[in-house]
This record gives C-alpha cells, sequence and structure tokens, in this order.
C-alpha cells in the first residue's frame, strides 16, 4: 500500500510529559489495529509497565523521549526517540534510535513524528538515526516487510505494509535485512549425519542439558555470558547484562516450557544455548489485551492448544562453532516440542547477512516465509 499524500492536514506534534499524555501513548495501538484480524494486542497491564522507569530499566539508564503526532486534537501517530548509551559505547557511535512507531498512512504525519525525534536526537549528539526498535535490539525489532498474511509470532514485530514506503518517504533506507523461517514435523529433515555429529560431540566431552530452575540467578549469569561471547560479532549486538537475562527469564516463565531451552557444555563449561519459546501469541490473538472478566477463562484454554513455537535465540562461543552444535539444539528442540503435542516452528530472527545459519535452515528443509527490516537515516 503506498503513502497517502496530503497537504492540507494540520499536525501538531505533542511531546509526552506527564502521566496523561503517556496514557494516550501507550493506549493508542488498541485503537489504531481495532480492525486488523493480525495484530497481536499486548496485555496492557504489561504493556503500560513497559513505557515507566520503575518497571524498564532499561528507562532508567537511557534518554527516551515520547512523541504524539495529533490533528485537531486527534491522536494519528506516536514515536520514541531512544539514545541507547549501552550500544554507542560498544559500537563506537553516536546513533539515536526510533521506536514504538504507529502512523496513519500519511505522509505529512510520518514526517513531523520523525523530524521531532530528529531534533531531539541531535540536541543529544547522535549523527544517525535507526529503528524500529523497542527501546534496544534485544528486544521486539524491526519492520515486517513481506509476510503480513498471517499474525506475529510472540516477541515479533507486525505493522501496516504501508510503513516502510512511509519511512523511505521521510529519507530512511534499509540498514539490514532479517528472515524468519517456518518448520514442521512433516517437512523437517535431518541429515542422516546428525546422529553421528551427536555421538561424536558426546565422545568428545560435549553434553546438552535443560536449565536449573532453582539457580535462575546462576543459570542468567551463564546465559547472558553465552549470549554476549557468541553474538558479539552480529550486526546491531547490544551486550546483555546478568540482570536483564534474569528479568527476561522472569517474565516468559509462566509459559515457557523447560525442556525447550537447552545448554551446550565441555566438560561442564557452557559453550552454547538455544531458546525456544511456545508462540503465545495464538492465545492472545483477539482479546485485545484484557484478561477481565472472562478473557483469562479463554487465555488458559487456548494456550493449552498452542502448536507453534518460536526459537527465537540460539548461539555458540566462537571456538565450538562449525561442529553441528546448532543442529543439534534444532533437532532436540524439535523433538522435545513434538513430544508437548506441538508440531510447528518459527526460526526467527535471522539476518540475510548469517551465511551459515541460513545454510544450517535450509539443511533441514526450513522455509523462509517472512522479510523484515531495519532503516535508518543520517541526522
Amino acid at each position: 500500500m503506498a503513502p497517502v499524500l496530503n497537504g492540507d492536514s494540520e499536525i501538531r506534534i505533542q511531546p509526552v510529559i506527564r502521566g496523561a499524555h503517556l496514557w494516550r501513548f501507550v493506549r493508542f495501538p488498541y485503537r489504531f489495529y481495532r480492525n486488523d484480524p493480525h495484530w497481536v494486542a499486548p496485555l496492557r497491564w504489561e504493556e503500560w509497565k513497559f513505557h515507566l522507569p520503575s518497571s524498564n530499566p532499561f528507562l532508567k539508564k537511557n534518554p527516551v523521549q515520547f512523541f504524539m503526532a495529533l490533528r485537531k486534537d486527534r491522536l494519528v501517530g506516536r514515536i520514541a526517540g531512544i539514545i541507547n548509551r549501552v550500544h554507542n559505547r560498544q559500537h563506537n557511535e553516536e546513533t539515536a534510535f526510533f521506536g514504538r512507531f504507529e502512523c496513519e498512512n500519511r505522509v505529512e504525519t510520518a514526517r513531523a513524528l520523525v523530524n521531532a525525534v530528529a531534533t531531539w536526537a541531535v540536541g543529544h549528539g547522535a549523527n544517525k538515526l535507526r529503528g524500529p526498535t523497542d527501546f534496544t535490539i534485544n528486544n521486539v525489532s524491526g519492520l515486517l516487510e513481506e509476510g503480513f498474511h498471517l499474525p506475529p509470532v510472540v516477541l515479533m514485530p507486525y505493522n501496516p505494509s504501508y510503513y516502510l514506503p512511509l519511512l523511505e518517504n521521510c529519507g530512511f533506507e534499509r540498514a539490514m535485512i532479517f528472515f524468519a523461517y517456518q518448520v514442521d514435523s512433516s517437512t523437517i529433515r535431518f541429515p542422516g549425519i546428525v546422529e553421528r555429529l551427536e555421538q561424536r560431540l558426546s565422545e568428545r566431552g560435549f553434553t546438552f542439558r535443560y536449565p536449573d530452575y532453582s539457580d535462575l540467578k546462576g543459570e542468567s549469569q551463564r546465559v547472558a555470558d553465552l549470549f554476549n561471547r557468541s553474538w558479539a560479532d552480529n550486526w546491531g549486538f547490544v551486550p546483555i547484562s546478568p540482570e536483564e537475562m534474569l528479568d527476561d527469564f522472569n517474565r516468559v516463565r509462566g509459559f515457557a516450557l523447560k525442556n525447550l531451552i537447552l545448554i551446550a557444555e565441555r566438560f561442564g563449561e557452557p559453550v552454547g544455548f538455544s531458546l525456544a519459546l511456545p508462540d503465545v501469541n495464538q492465545a492472545l490473538l483477539g482479546l485485545h489485551g484484557r484478561l477481565f472478566p472472562l478473557n483469562w477463562v479463554r487465555l488458559m484454554k487456548r494456550i493449552r492448544k498452542i502448536d507453534g513455537i518460536r526459537v527465537l535465540l540460539m548461539g555458540v562461543v566462537p571456538e565450538y562453532r562449525n561442529r553441528g552444535i546448532d543442529m543439534i539444539f534444532y533437532r532436540m528442540t524439535m523433538a522435545n516440542a513434538m513430544a508437548h503435542g506441538i508440531h510447528k516452528a518459527e526460526l526467527s530472527w535471522i539476518l540475510k547477512s548469517n551465511g551459515p545459519m541460513n545454510r544450517v535452515l535450509k539443511h533441514i528443509n526450513a522455509s523462509r516465509y517472512k522479510t523484515y527490516c531495519m532503516v535508518e537515516k543520517p541526522l
């Protein structure tokens, strides 16, 4: 869908400076997507907490400014300006990010929002604007570019098809493309070498285990360290702290399945990890973010019927790559999912530039079915 040009409208940009503004900012997507059958509304109380420094550690440590676009006091768009200090230290950049972006299909509205963030970002010393991201790239990030026919799976973005053309009209270009693959129990194929790989790894001291929930603090430390070591050379990498990893564990613990989280070790030393989650979006679709008075009953019934997972994180430290550990992760994850009656998986997101991982997914007969991108522009 092409962006609409209409120079007659009057757009006013309102910075979010008090609680009533923030409440309106947070609630906007629930009205904006109310007729979209594919948008999955997050739980409203969780979404509200996500925007509060008291509940979101990122907001305590980094400058963030929310803006709303209004036409005759009607809210028609929103955006957040973000300075991620850890990212800029890690990459020696002066990059600002934008996120929380929602906008009507009008170029002048998008330009007004982007210009507001750009002005704010330049005031914070930024020379580049990139996004969208939910504060940090370790959260939900990117624009959906292809694959609008299905709802997003857990912790993946969704947006109208006109967003990318709209942002291109604001001067943005693609900075990175990434893919989502899908596979199911009837189509997945593991090369015959996989069993021999697993035996060879075992003979060389490699073992695979599940997390110890009685030691979540220690497990968070180990997985955070594995993530930082294995993802350090990935585009846009931002290190995660053990505290952030523990917070993430606690947020998904209520619906995570223990044997879909795997840690690879060699003689007891962690060398890789894989994290898959049931696609709880299947249960949330159509609930409009509300649990009461009766939606919580529907949610509980739907959770038991979830038939898909998302493999959202996987990493092997550099010195143990190319030994088949990732292939064992995929095989074990799919076998364990099937034991729970789950027969579908999304594998995402995979950078277009990550040749080895894209090849592995082709080897197991996964098919690419969605495309996403991040965009940026100089300031």
